[in-house]
């Protein structure tokens, strides 16, 4: 951004500007071209940025939350002050222990003596900043260490959720609804900022745990996990206020008492790991089930046929009568399609027949000189074959052999004007009692006036009396609302009692779980057996079969 500014700090000129702001307007539309090329994102969320807008909308708010530093921390002092405790043979001068004495404020030795200052086991990145002549190093783990004294009963969770730092010096004045304290004098910024905690914020202010993953419960190193879980529920200023010399972490874990909330949270931390266990355990069970129908397979072709020229494989009937476990599936999803399309009143009739006779298999005589390619373009050009004669006896009179239009109205492939009746937030439903479903729907979801419009018009159009074919896009970025709107639909059909009217499909597996529906490829059966494999120009051609 500031290369842009410099390189065409010359359209700021007044002296240049046909119209009084233009400079600015060409600044600011070549700032946000250079995001959109640089940052790879479009030219509305650059706006967003530099209108200091959000460019998402979440229910709660996440806190960065590097536990990692504070776990190195605990352990670190636990192993320096382990590590000093040893005896050497060759130390004469050791300094008496003394338990009125802090660590940080013990004298140093002379240097024929060991010496207090420990070597640090971990890494730990800290901020250099400089005031009144000297150097401060500042670390993540400062602002629950050297925390007010009134704060002494706060866990390390609770103060990453709802601790509140505010510069005393600031023009922004503090919330005065709130208590401030001053820090610590050992805290860099003792003397320039204050802190509160803020309880409104556990509800809606979450930790974003960042760095490696929490330790398991159920599995791993059982003495790591009862550290980190002290470490963020047990309160503490020093590693060594969390236990003591004379037991092991787990000892200490089993002897402090956490609350009900603070016991939820470690079973939602474990909920990931048991997701994972039973993701690989259902995988399990596939790839064994799938070893299992291969060794059936296996046997099967140990039997051996006649070679005599007339096996029965040759045979259409037989063929029609053995199917493999793809065919069989997608017999059955297609038998529950026709089942689903007859219940919702589409008439197959005569038609149907007349297309699953339609649908035999074809006759290829076979070379022994046929190369693979050759037979993949048999088989692309049966299939598409097979796919003609299948849409069209739906669309041609049996009796007649003309093409038929279902609708019974006229096919326009351009653009003209629709009734706008069920599109005003006036409109009146032949059955009035739908207009107070659409409200109370509206109600239960507490849609905003754009959710509702979308919501109106699809509800409107639904009950309209056969009504034409609805095309509508809803769109907008992520957390606007638009899985809200679909819910809502999707409880004003089921309501109506009509959950046969729509579909729900998503390009993605997450995207069709967010609003309980079903991927593309799922849905309309592609993929539906092996992966070919191959090239995108072969995915897109069978897409089109």
């Amino acid at each position: 951004m500031y290369e842009t500014f410099k390189k065409h700090e010359d359209v700021l000129d007044i002296a240049k500007e046909e119209r009084p702001g233009n400079g600015a307007r060409q600044m600011l539309t070549k700032v946000v071209n250079s995001l959109s090329s640089k940052m790879e994102v479009g030219a509305p969320m650059a706006a967003l940025y530099l209108l200091q807008n959000p460019d998402h909308y979440t229910s709660h708010q996440f806190v960065p939350f590097y536990w990692r530093n504070y776990f190195n921390y605990v352990q670190g002092q636990w192993s320096n002050l382990l590590d000093f405790a040893e005896p050497v043979e060759e130390d004469t001068n050791i300094i008496p222990e003394d338990p009125d004495v802090e660590l940080d404020d013990a004298p140093e030795c002379d240097d024929t003596g060991p010496t207090l200052e420990m070597t640090q086991t971990h890494t730990e990145t800290v901020q250099m900043t400089r005031k009144n002549g000297y150097y401060l190093a500042k670390s993540n783990t400062d602002d629950y260490r050297f925390r007010p004294s009134q704060l002494d009963r706060i866990c390390l969770y609770d103060f990453i959720q709802c601790s509140i730092k505010h510069p005393i010096r600031s023009t922004r004045h503090p919330r005065k609804d709130l208590r401030w304290f001053r820090l610590l004098e050992d805290h860099p910024h003792f003397s320039s900022h204050a802190m509160a905690l803020d309880p409104v914020r556990r509800e809606m202010h979450v930790p974003h745990f960042i760095g490696p993953s929490l330790p398991r419960r159920d599995g791993g190193n059982r003495e790591d996990y009862c550290c980190a879980m002290l470490t963020l529920f047990c309160p503490w200023r020093t590693g060594i206020d969390l236990k003591s010399a004379d037991i092991t972490w787990e000892e200490a874990f089993n002897r402090y008492v956490f609350s009900e909330r603070q016991t939820q949270l470690m079973a939602n931390f474990n909920m990931r790991y048991e997701c994972y266990d039973a993701r690989d355990d259902y995988g399990a069970i596939v790839k064994s089930k799938g070893s299992n129908d291969d060794d059936d397979d296996d046997s099967d072709d140990e039997l051996g046929y006649a070679d005599d020229g007339e096996n029965a494989e040759d045979d259409d009937e037989y063929l029609a009568m053995v199917l493999g476990k793809a065919a069989s599936s997608l017999n059955q999803s297609n038998s529950a399609i026709v089942a689903a399309l007859k219940s919702a009143g589409w008439k197959i009739g005569s038609l149907a027949k007349g297309t699953l006779n339609n649908l035999k298999l074809p006759t290829i005589a076979i070379d022994s000189a046929l190369r693979s390619s050759a037979w993949n373009n048999i088989i692309k050009v049966e299939k598409l074959r097979a796919w003609r004669r299948k849409i069209g006896g739906f669309l041609v009179d049996s009796e007649a052999g003309e093409i038929q239009n279902p609708t019974g109205r006229e096919v326009r492939n351009d653009v003209y004007i629709l009734s706008n009746t069920y599109l005003s937030k006036d409109f009146v439903p032949p059955d009035e009692r739908w207009r107070g479903l659409m409200s109370r729907v509206i109600s239960d979801f507490k849609l905003n006036p754009g959710q509702e419009k979308a919501f109106r018009i699809i509800a409107n159009h639904a009950c309209c009396i056969a009504p034409e074919q609805l095309l509508m896009h809803l769109g907008g970025m992520g957390g606007t609302g638009k899985s809200t709107v679909i819910r809502a639909l999707c409880q004003f059909f089921t309501k109506r009692e009509e959950e046969y009217r729509f579909v729900l499909l998503g390009p993605t597996g997450t995207s069709a779980a967010l609003i309980g529906g079903s991927t593309y490829h799922t849905f309309l059966g592609l993929h539906t057996g092996k992966s070919t494999g191959g090239t995108a120009t072969a995915v897109v051609e069978e897409v089109r079969e």
